[in-house]
């Protein structure tokens, strides 16, 4: 686990570079079973569900795989949250982005949806991600790449074409700058059983995976602050956490974590969020206020 003094200053560092970086969060054994079920859920999917996302790699929906519940629930996770500021953390997806060998590049971009509210544009973030790789990760095999601060501040790269395009996540034009190396881009390496947290609002992209070997990660999502968000954006969050997003799922009938046996949903069922119900959800814009941002 990271040491109690790494740990208070992490909401800080957050809030200031847009992720930290909290190291030996889960045990070895812990992660082989991660990577063994990972192997699994890989086995199952389809080639060409793959080929349609292979700038991501793979991007499986865990409301469809609930052997994952543990993980999402782990305590040693919950902590880290609250240590990064997490004042209500709620749960409201998740996937399985593993870069293949010889994978492509993950496009630049940014996950946030909410930039028509005010509060998309202050230090505190309203939605953060976990990010759980698997095995260790280098540059040679795909590792995180961010830019730093670009949760707050404008970047030339915030002005490239839609990130989440059916072009961009099936990887239709490698000439695209969305896929480049950038001057300010700080690569990111981790030993399996770090967690990364980090801003929906940070600017990030992976290397591609030069090696022959699979890199998996598990990115969960959460809202920290879930009690003092606007009700529109919680509408809006709790209709993402109900597949209403707009990234398709790569299954024929997809679920949600409601749909999980009872026992398995019981595990996660403090950290999933309530439906406030009679609220019109804000508009979903992943596009920011480039005049809101700081220089």
């Amino acid at each position: 686990m990271a040491t109690i003094v790494e740990r208070s200053r992490l909401a800080d560092e957050l809030e200031d570079k847009g992720f930290i970086q909290a190291r030996g969060v889960f045990s070895p054994e812990f992660m082989d079973s991660l990577l063994l079920k990972a192997h699994a859920t890989l086995f199952r999917e389809t080639a060409e569900s793959r080929d349609a996302v292979k700038s991501n790699g793979s991007l499986i929906h865990l409301a469809d795989n609930p052997e994952y519940a543990d993980v999402i629930a782990a305590p040693e996770l919950l902590a880290l949250l609250r240590e990064c500021g997490a004042t209500d953390p709620r749960f409201t997806g998740g996937f399985l982005i593993s870069k293949p060998g010889k994978g492509p590049p993950l496009f630049w971009h940014q996950d946030w949806w909410g930039w028509d509210d005010e509060s998309a544009y202050s230090p505190r973030g309203n939605q953060l991600f976990a990010m759980i790789y698997l095995t260790n990760t280098r540059v040679d095999n795909g590792c995180l790449r961010v830019i730093p601060g670009s949760h707050r501040h404008d970047h030339p790269l915030h002005h490239l074409d839609t990130a989440h395009s059916e072009g961009m996540q099936g990887y239709k034009d490698p000439t695209n700058p969305a896929y480049a190396n950038d001057p300010d881009q700080v690569a990111v390496p981790v030993t399996a059983g770090d967690v990364l947290i980090g801003d929906a609002r940070l600017i990030h992209g992976a290397f591609a995976n030069q090696t022959d070997e699979e890199r998996p990660l598990l990115t969960l999502w959460f809202m920290p602050h879930w009690s003092s968000m606007p009700p529109e954006m919680r509408a809006l969050a709790y209709k993402g956490f109900m597949r209403g997003d707009d990234i398709p799922s790569s299954v024929a009938a997809p679920r949600t974590f409601l749909h999980w046996p009872e026992p398995l949903k019981r595990r996660i069922a403090h950290l999933l969020p309530p439906d406030d119900g009679g609220v019109a959800p804000m508009r979903w814009n992943r596009i920011p206020d480039f005049g809101r941002l700081a220089a």
